[in-house]
C-alpha cells in the first residue's frame, strides 16, 4: 500500500521529487517508513513556492495568493532517504474555527507523536520580524525537543539594507540555533545556499541519533 516510499538511490539531494499524498487527520497517516522532515512556518510565508523552487518543481506543490490553503499535511518524496511533510500554516488563515481547530491538531499530533520526524524546516518571513507567533512556534518546537532549521523566506521583497536589518532582527529576537538561509525563489543560488547547510544541519542529527 505504502510502496511509494521505496525510491532509488541518486548522488543529488532531489532525485524526481513527488506528492505522495495528503492526510487532513494523523490517523489517516502512513506507517512511518523514511526519515521525515516536516515544514512549518506561518501562513502567507511561501512554503508552497519555497518547496517548488528548492526541488526544481513548478507545480509540484500549489500556489496561491491566499492565505491558508495548505489545509493537510501534504508528503512528497524528496530522494530514495527523505520524505518532507508540508503542515498547514499557523496564525493568521480566513476559515472557519472547527478548520483551525483541526489544523493545530493535525500540526500538535503529527510533531509530537511521528516517531520518524528529524527536525523542522521552519520558514520565517523576512517582512515580519519578531512576531508573537513565530516566537511561540519556536519555544513550542523547541520544547518537544526538536531541532529547527530556519529558512527567512521572500528576501526579495525588501531593500538589501533593510533584508539585512531584519535578518538581524530576527537572529536577536528568536536567539536561533542554526544560521538562517535567507531565501529567494528567484535566485538559484538560494537554493545552493539551502542545501549546502541543509545537508550539513541534517547530518549532525543523524550523527547525534547515532552517538
Amino acid at each position: 500500500m505504502h510502496e511509494v516510499f521505496l525510491m532509488k538511490t541518486t548522488d543529488k539531494p532531489y532525485s524526481n521529487p513527488r506528492f505522495l499524498f495528503s492526510a487532513a487527520h494523523y490517523s489517516e497517516m502512513p506507517k512511518p517508513l523514511s526519515p521525515e522532515y516536516c515544514i512549518l512556518g506561518r501562513s502567507n510565508v511561501g512554503k508552497s513556492s519555497f518547496i517548488n523552487h528548492v526541488l526544481e518543481q513548478r507545480h509540484l506543490a500549489h500556489v496561491s495568493n491566499t492565505p491558508g490553503k495548505t489545509s493537510c499535511a501534504n508528503f512528497f518524496r524528496v530522494n530514495d532517504t527523505m520524505i518532507w511533510v508540508d503542515l498547514p500554516g499557523y496564525g493568521y488563515a480566513k476559515t472557519s474555527r472547527s478548520e483551525k481547530e483541526r489544523w493545530s491538531k493535525l500540526i500538535r499530533e503529527y510533531c509530537e507523536k511521528r516517531e520518524n520526524l528529524r527536525g523542522v524546516i521552519w520558514l520565517i518571513d523576512i517582512r515580519h520580524a519578531g512576531l508573537e507567533t513565530d516566537t511561540d512556534a519556536y519555544a513550542w518546537i523547541t520544547g518537544l525537543g526538536l531541532s529547527a532549521f530556519p529558512v527567512i523566506t521572500k528576501s526579495d521583497k525588501l531593500t538589501q539594507s533593510a533584508a539585512s536589518s531584519n535578518v538581524r532582527q530576527i537572529e536577536r529576537f528568536l536567539n536561533l540555533g542554526p544560521r538562517p538561509v535567507v531565501y529567494s525563489i528567484h535566485k538559484d543560488i538560494s537554493r545552493v545556499k539551502f542545501w549546502d547547510a541543509f545537508t550539513t544541519w541534517s547530518s549532525g542529527l543523524s550523527a547525534s541519533r547515532s552517538a
